[in-house]
C-alpha cells in the first residue's frame, strides 16, 4: 500500500464516520432538543412560581415583624400602666392607714373632750345637768 492508499482510506473512513453519525442522531437530537425546551420551559415556570411565593413570604415577613413590633409595644404599655397602678394602690393603702391612724386619734380627742365636759359640769352644777358620759355620746334628733 502506498502513502497515497492510505490517506485516501483514512479520510474515506473518516466521512463515511461523519455521514454515519449525522444519519443516526438527527432524528433523535430534534426530539432530544423538544425534551430540553419543554424542560427549560418547566423549570422556567416553576423558577417564576418560587419566585412568587419567596416575595409573597417575604411581605408576610415584613407584615408580622411590623405586628410584632405594635405588640411590644403595647405591652410596653401595659406594663407601664400596670406599674403606675401598683405605685397608685400603695398611695392609695398609705392614705387609707394615715386617714384610719388620724380617725383613731381623733375619736381619743372626743372621749377626752367628753370627760372633760363630763367633769367641768360635775365640777360647776352639781347635779342639776346631767354628765356625759364617754360611753355613750348624747344624740339629738333633728327632725
Amino acid at each position: 500500500m502506498t502513502r497515497s492508499h492510505k490517506a485516501l482510506t483514512v479520510v474515506l473512513v473518516a466521512a463515511l464516520g461523519l455521514w454515519g453519525c449525522a444519519q443516526g442522531s438527527n432524528g433523535d437530537s430534534a426530539e432530544r432538543v423538544r425534551q430540553l425546551e419543554n424542560d427549560c420551559t418547566r423549570l422556567k415556570d416553576d423558577y417564576r412560581s418560587v419566585a412568587g411565593a419567596r416575595d409573597r413570604l417575604r411581605q408576610q415577613v415584613a407584615d408580622l415583624e411590623s405586628e410584632r413590633e405594635k405588640l411590644q409595644k403595647e405591652v410596653e404599655t401595659k406594663l407601664a400602666l400596670t406599674k403606675e397602678r401598683d405605685e397608685l394602690v400603695q398611695q392609695v393603702s398609705a392614705r387609707t392607714t394615715e386617714r384610719d391612724a388620724v380617725q383613731g386619734q381623733l375619736g381619743q380627742v372626743r372621749k377626752g373632750l367628753r370627760n372633760l365636759l363630763g367633769q367641768t359640769e360635775a365640777a360647776l352644777g352639781g347635779g342639776s345637768t346631767p354628765a356625759v358620759s364617754a360611753a355613750t355620746p348624747a344624740t339629738t334628733n333633728k327632725s
